[in-house]
């Protein structure tokens, strides 16, 4: 494999973590401080209803920039991928864990502006430190260790295993691991999330 196989999915896994991430804790923020919030409070609409509504788009929103993704890399360095099954599920649930950590932070983001600043402190260092442009073992000890509790970490080496490397049970385990963090981070999000103001 060539190093735009390895480089690949780490820039779908990226591409998925940040899309989700900050649309989360932007409209959460821009919503709270806009009054929008208050006004969804009177409708019939549910909290988890809207969460999930908008995790919905996010996913969308993902496979869009994973096929586009795929199709550069294809067309213009000859990447070797397979996108299956597994690897979908693995991008719309790195979406779903990525938007409720947004939902999190959201919480405790009172105004837009400073919105992307916090969602940066997150993404960015995952970005390095997750494998996403170099594997893990380049890495020093103690950042690998680092590594390990990073949820991007679990994503990029499935996406590996299950689009470039043909390893179908590593990458079933690493979507295990995502789909867990997504579920717990998603039930987190929501049950935070208020509508109406403190």
């Amino acid at each position: 494999f060539s190093f735009m196989d390895f480089f690949l999915p780490g820039m779908i896994a990226m591409s998925a973590m940040t899309t989700s991430i900050f649309s989360a804790v932007e409209i959460s923020s821009r919503y709270r401080e806009t009054g929008i919030f208050r006004k969804l409070a009177t409708t019939p609409l549910r909290r988890i209803e809207w969460i999930l509504s908008r995790m919905l788009y996010l996913i969308f929103v993902s496979f869009i920039g994973m096929g586009v993704i795929l199709v550069l890399g294809i067309a213009l360095f000859d990447v070797k991928v397979i996108p299956d099954p597994l690897s979908l599920i693995l991008v719309a649930t790195t979406s779903m864990l990525f938007s409720g950590m947004g939902m999190i932070l959201s919480r405790f983001v009172k105004d837009p502006e400073t919105a992307g600043a916090a969602a940066n402190a997150i993404t960015f260092p995952m970005m390095f430190l997750s494998g996403s442009f170099f594997p893990l073992e380049q890495m020093p000890e103690f950042l690998r260790t680092i590594a390990t509790v990073l949820p991007l970490t679990y994503v990029n080496n499935g996406l590996r295993d299950a689009m470039i490397m043909g390893e179908p049970q590593r990458a079933i385990m690493n979507t295990i691991i995502v789909v867990v963090l997504g579920v717990i981070c998603l039930l987190v999000g929501a049950w935070i999330t208020k509508w109406e103001e403190d």
